[in-house]
């Protein structure tokens, strides 16, 4: 393979860079009329991973066909196919597609469109685009209903963060925390428990000069944590704080631990219009801003569900 640039899929190849066949298929055809300037790394009709040769479009030259030519292989097949818009009329240089091949049938709405309607790429993109946020609203009621069925257990809210040595001069950490610093809160009674916990021995210097020994929360923690349903963050929030109670992973406490991250994410149901993913909400770092996004989720569920504890 010569040494040429090597663009990972069709999406990352640059505008006025055509494969043989793309400048075949112009609605006025053109053949490569300079040197091969890149390569395209694809799969091929089969499914296997395939190269494909990239020419400049500035330097490609009208194919031999006559106009006259290619009046009669216009008229030869149906007048126009695949060759306009079926939203907006746009008669695109290159064909244009069908709304399944371009967008995969898993983001076309429900009713909304024929997965072998042709169009251009700009009115596929508004249809994908329209199918995501439908999606986000569905998730977003979803996730508002968990929210009010959780808050109406009033569980508390529990964040756990690892504090670990700064890297050494070489670079490498220790991957073994020093401290967990814990911030808590009931949903009931706003009781907040904020405290930094020793894992290490008084020598460690990166242990923070507020840190307490493990066993002077543990009448206040081992209740938290054996609540029947725990509200936290991350889905493993919680490890560091049992692995420290609870010696034997067998007599951790059971209850459900329901991590907010993935729900609030649903709820907000940002769609980023480029890539069409619901962006990741932002984490609340404190108990209480935790607590806090629960119940503003937990508000706007549908009035018509109930909810009981």
């Amino acid at each position: 393979m010569p040494d040429l640039i090597v663009y990972p899929g069709w999406r990352t190849v640059p505008a006025g860079l055509y494969s043989k066949t793309q400048l075949a298929d112009l609605d006025l055809p053109r053949v490569p009329g300079g040197p091969q300037r890149a390569w395209v790394e694809t799969s091929n009709w089969r499914g296997k991973k395939d190269h494909f040769e990239l020419y400049a479009l500035a330097e490609s030259l009208p194919s031999p066909a006559t106009a006259a030519q290619l009046e009669a292989a216009r008229h030869r097949a149906a007048t126009g196919t695949g060759r306009v818009c079926g939203e907006c009329g746009a008669r695109p240089d290159r064909p244009v597609p069908e709304l399944g091949a371009v967008t995969g049938f898993a983001y076309l709405p429900d009713g909304d469109a024929e997965p072998t309607r042709r169009l251009c790429l700009a009115c596929a993109r508004v249809v994908r685009l329209r199918a995501a946020v439908a999606a986000a609203a569905r998730t977003r009621t979803e996730a508002a209903r968990w929210a009010a069925r959780v808050l109406a257990a009033a569980p508390p809210v529990v964040r756990v963060d690892e504090v670990f040595r700064p890297p050494a001069p070489s670079g490498r950490r220790n991957l073994e925390p020093v401290a967990l610093r814990v911030d808590a809160v009931t949903a009931i009674s706003g009781r907040r428990v904020q405290a930094t916990i020793r894992l290490a021995g008084p020598r460690v210097k990166a242990v923070p000069a507020d840190a307490v020994e493990p066993g002077s929360l543990a009448e206040v923690l081992r209740p938290l944590l054996a609540a029947e349903m725990v509200v936290t963050w991350r889905p493993e929030e919680l490890r560091p704080l049992l692995r420290l109670y609870y010696a034997d992973a067998l007599t951790w406490p059971r209850g459900g631990h329901n991590s907010l991250w993935e729900r609030a994410t649903w709820w907000r149901g940002e769609v980023d219009p480029d890539t069409l993913a619901v962006r990741h909400a932002i984490d609340p770092v404190t108990a209480d801003r935790t607590l806090l996004l629960l119940r503003r989720m937990a508000a706007t569920a549908p009035p018509d569900k109930a909810v009981t504890k």
